[in-house]
């Protein structure tokens, strides 16, 4: 579940969003993670994030990175696929366990683009009730029952047996599972470790993509148009009466609570109306767009072959999710 007072202003702290796969439940019974209430549904695809921000100053903008980004749909079908398959795998070996539900805590960002708060706030209505926090939407949601599984589950989905602490630094190990269960052949890395073989989900080769990311919302901040505009920004700030030289440090004028309070989401309003005054976020995008593009340029080879393994990896979870 997200935290509503985390302030995601830029590019390099993305939250993430990725489902643990082992977070299901007791392997014997069918009670699955379920929703807080009875009248929330566990997914609701209502909530997830868009493509692109649908208001704002960052309306409809989206990065040339964007298109070699897993986006939060992809991880969804990934993870569901996984999901399938695990508990496949545990069946197979006399064990009905119920794993935990994808999709269900969606969040803020499509992908790690964050385009809605790369450049700071840039939704005012959503300012005007939240401040710099997340929507309700993305913080009231539902939880999923943690999994209660016996050593031999633990053994059989992990190829490893349940962590225990051990020696004086407080470090957990975890001794190997047996090489079988009743007869039956565990997988090297037990169930986890086959149904990632049989995705091939791409984590790790979208690792080029997160640092390129960052590392062009870092360069666009040295491009002379860009703290032109900034200034111009922080100037209009101080008018207001605000100190800041940058959206990040004037997310930290004031604490951030919840509710918010009337302060901070009178800062959050004047960040939002400076940069609209100045063109901010316009003027910053359009620098960061000819960075990634050359960054893509010089790049291509293995973006594409991170892309395109993503591809594969989609079209098995979809045959998986058909057996």
């Amino acid at each position: 579940m997200w935290n509503k007072r985390v302030f995601i202003a830029t590019t390099v702290m993305i939250a993430t969003t990725g489902m643990l796969s082992t977070c299901g439940t007791s392997g014997s019974g069918h009670d699955a993670a379920a929703p807080v209430a009875a009248d929330k549904p566990l997914v609701n695809k209502a909530n997830w994030p868009k493509a692109t921000p649908q208001r704002g100053l960052a309306k409809g903008l989206s990065l040339p990175l964007e298109t070699y980004m897993q986006t939060y749909a992809d991880t969804v079908t990934l993870d569901t696929a996984t999901r399938h398959l695990q508990e496949k795998c545990m069946a197979g070996y006399g064990f009905d366990v119920r794993l935990s539900v994808a999709g269900a805590t969606p969040p803020p960002n499509d992908n790690d683009a964050n385009m809605e708060r790369r450049y700071g706030l840039t939704d005012r209505a959503t300012a005007a009730k939240y401040g710099y926090g997340l929507p309700d939407a993305l913080t009231d949601q539902p939880r999923q029952k943690l999994p209660s599984l016996s050593e031999a589950q633990v053994e059989v989905l992990t190829g490893h047996g349940k962590p225990t602490k051990a020696g004086a630094n407080g470090s957990f190990v975890a001794k190997a599972a047996p090489k079988t269960y009743n007869g039956k052949k565990i997988p090297a890395k037990g169930c986890v470790g086959y149904a990632a073989e049989k995705i091939g989900k791409p984590a790790a080769d979208f690792q080029l993509v997160s640092e390129l990311n960052g590392q062009s919302f870092l360069e666009s901040m040295r491009v002379p148009t860009v703290k032109k505009a900034m200034g111009a920004w922080s100037q209009c700030m101080k008018a207001k009466g605000y100190q800041a030289a940058t959206p990040t440090e004037s997310a930290e004028l004031v604490p951030h609570t919840d509710p918010a309070t009337q302060k901070e989401i009178d800062v959050a309003l004047a960040e939002i109306d400076c940069k609209q005054r100045t063109n901010l976020v316009k003027v910053w995008f359009k620098a960061e767009t000819k960075i990634q593009k050359q960054q893509i340029t010089a790049h291509r080879s293995s973006l594409t072959a991170a892309k395109t393994k993503n591809t594969k990896a989609l079209t098995a979870a979809g045959t998986a999710l058909k057996d």
